[in-house]
């Protein structure tokens, strides 16, 4: 996968530089709109009013003005995307509005990061609730706006929780997985602004919904072998391979080492946490299970990994380990 984060973005959080040292620090109690500008992301889309193909061979130039139009920054003029005619961009500072909607009255959530990835392709402001209590842990409960400008997805709002302990993002159920909340870009999104915003309510219930699940994993106690158990039916179910004790060849074998170091680094991880006065439950084994998918499993580099784990597959595999893990309650 390609470096997420380019020369032309830029990635802010509050009072940390994140995302593994590739990002800025952002003031605290900054509007979406504010956190922009001091990002440089308040430049627009703008769309092409003539799009013309050439072939090899074929100098003739073909007219495809009526079918499509292609995306471009206004600041860099790079092209992000080429979509169909009937597509409606939301421009940057519409979704700052959405998210400063989001975050008034008194207890909402507030502005905690926003960045653009591939070059501004995607764009994201990520609003931070209050710690609460899920499964034991302390956590922080997030609400993270993601828009794309090159026409390969909706406008999506979802949540998720992160564990002060291990910084390990808890997606809640399998349900949760596609985050449920999503708007094409048709002529009316920058209208739909009372639809969107009560996805705050919405938000809500779902952290109560996670936190139930998260407190009846937390409940239920793991001896060794349970622990065994469930790390292997994640691993198996992430990879889609079962763990072959007597491979029999040198790829078996490979495969065979590749699962037992995955398993090691789980069960590190669980001892260290056991250690640290963690109750060894299911909602423990779990936390492991799911530190590896987001921090060692996979291709991906530093930056990928954290966008991934924030708006892509790693926050899908999340969830669904947590499904698996809850069906040894």
């Amino acid at each position: 996968m390609a470096h997420e984060i380019t020369r032309t973005d830029t990635v802010g959080i509050v009072a940390s530089t994140g995302w593994h040292g590739l990002g800025k620090v952002i003031e605290d109690n900054l509007s979406a709109y504010e956190a922009l500008e001091t990002l440089g992301l308040n430049w627009s889309v703008l769309e092409s009013e003539t799009l013309t193909a050439t072939f090899s061979g074929d100098l003739t130039p073909v007219d495809c003005s009526n079918e499509r139009k292609a995306l471009l920054r206004s600041d860099t003029r790079a092209i992000l995307g080429v979509v169909g005619k009937q597509y409606h961009p939301l421009q940057n500072t519409t979704l700052a509005s959405l998210a400063d909607g989001l975050a008034e009255g008194e207890g909402a959530p507030r502005v905690d990061s926003a960045g653009s990835l591939a070059g501004g392709r995607k764009v994201f402001i990520g609003l931070r609730g209050e710690s609460t209590i899920i499964g034991g842990d302390e956590a922080y409960t997030y609400l993270v706006l993601a828009n794309s400008h090159d026409g390969s997805g909706a406008l999506r709002i979802h949540p998720s929780t992160t564990r002060v302990v291990c910084a390990n993002t808890f997606a809640g159920s399998e349900a949760d997985s596609h985050l449920g909340f999503s708007w094409r870009h048709t002529s009316g999104l920058a209208l739909k602004r009372d639809e969107i915003l009560s996805t705050l309510a919405q938000w809500r219930n779902r952290i109560a919904v996670a936190k139930t699940q998260a407190d009846e994993m937390a409940a239920a106690s793991v001896n060794a072998e349970r622990v065994r158990d469930i790390f292997v039916a994640v691993y198996e179910q992430q990879t889609g391979q079962r763990i072959d004790l007597a491979p029999r060849t040198f790829v078996e074998e490979k495969r065979t080492s590749r699962a037992l170091a995955a398993l090691a680094h789980m069960g590190k991880t669980f001892d260290i946490e056991r250690q640290g006065g963690c109750k060894p439950s299911v909602w423990l084994a779990a936390n492991a299970a799911t530190n590896w998918i987001q921090h060692v499993s996979g291709r991906l580099d530093a930056s990928d990994r954290t966008a991934s784990c924030v708006v892509g597959l790693k926050a899908e595999q999340t969830a669904r380990a947590m499904s698996c893990a809850a069906a040894f309650i």
